[in-house]
């Protein structure tokens, strides 16, 4: 049975370096995509990645990790997961309120054809609409 990356990174206490000091895994999620200053999920998939090329040293012939490199891959891991669910959930935000628009500006035609369709109407026909509505 294989552990998922957040079972692995929860119980083995992961922690993400950024300008604000350690992050846990569950902080991450409050980390927006793109900042100003340099408190932002790139900066720190970027300190992850730089971290794991650090202690990766090429080797053909070595190929068994440590608990750091399997740490700090599953680190990556979980980083990128985020940034990738954060990712679609702006670009579902921004489908969302293009889809509002569009609605708003139907609507808008609609009623106008509806007027349209009133005003074309013979006075007695109106007088008869009127009349059927009561008081």
């Amino acid at each position: 049975m294989t552990m998922n990356i957040f079972e692995y990174a929860t119980r083995n206490k992961l922690r993400f370096a950024s300008v604000r000091g350690e992050l846990s895994v569950e902080q991450l999620w409050d980390v927006p995509l793109r900042s100003k200053d340099d408190f932002n999920l790139n900066i720190v998939a970027k300190t992850a990645n730089k971290m794991l090329k650090d202690i990766s040293e090429e080797s053909f012939v070595e190929t068994s990790k440590t608990t750091q490199h399997t740490r700090l891959e599953t680190a990556m891991e979980v980083v990128k997961y985020v940034i990738d669910t954060k990712l679609a959930e702006e670009t579902a935000a921004k489908k969302r309120a293009e889809n509002k628009i569009e609605k708003e500006k139907l609507l808008a035609i609609l009623a106008e054809k509806q007027d349209g369709k009133l005003s074309e109407l013979s006075e007695k026909e109106l007088q008869r609409r009127i009349a059927a509505l009561g008081e």
